[in-house]
């Protein structure tokens, strides 16, 4: 369920990011598209460093800690008036998905229990893609209803929530010693 709604509230403000930038911020193709390199730019670079993240604080806590910061992505695009600060977004979005993205799949398969990765991964696949359908389904409504502002700002509330959801969870949990035993041999 968690990871439906993570993924409904990524997806929440996905459709609406390039309707507002174009219709109302008027930003040329080439802004956009710097913003974007900037983007997978701070991914690249941060997915550098994601092992050395994850290892000091845990994959959990990397993935919540990185779901909380995508909640900058939407609420800045949202009271954007200029470049520079959709360029900032962009690079604060790279690091939050660096973060939250990377560590997502180490999460699974700390919590996956080896002989059945195929089947979660499999139940994890189908909450991910329903939350993407449900989040770019509903985002235009939202924008009909609330306004593309106010609808970017329920997509940014509702990443903050997910990854306080995620956060008050990885605080609790207790490591499943069978899953985190370092197998035989040197790796």
């Amino acid at each position: 369920l968690l990871v439906f709604f993570m993924h409904l509230t990524l997806f929440l403000g996905n459709p609406l990011f390039p309707i507002y930038l174009v219709k109302q911020l008027q930003f040329s193709d080439q802004e956009i598209a710097l913003g974007n390199s900037l983007f997978y730019l701070t991914l690249f670079l941060g997915s550098t460093q994601l092992g050395l993240i994850s290892g000091r604080i845990g994959h959990r806590r990397t993935l919540a800690g990185g779901m909380m910061l995508t909640c900058l992505y939407p609420a800045l695009i949202a009271i954007t008036q200029g470049l520079m600060l959709f360029l900032l977004a962009s690079i604060l979005g790279g690091l939050a998905w660096t973060l939250a993205g990377g560590a997502l799949a180490n999460y699974i398969l700390e919590e996956t229990p080896p002989n059945q990765q195929p089947l979660y991964l499999a139940w994890y696949n189908i909450a991910l893609q329903s939350g993407v359908l449900m989040g770019a389904l509903s985002a235009p409504i939202f924008a009909n209803w609330l306004g593309i502002v106010p609808a970017l700002m329920v997509a940014a509330v509702g990443r903050l929530l997910s990854g306080l959801t995620l956060w008050q969870l990885s605080s609790k949990a207790v490591p499943n010693p069978a899953l985190t035993a370092q197998p035989p041999g040197n790796i």
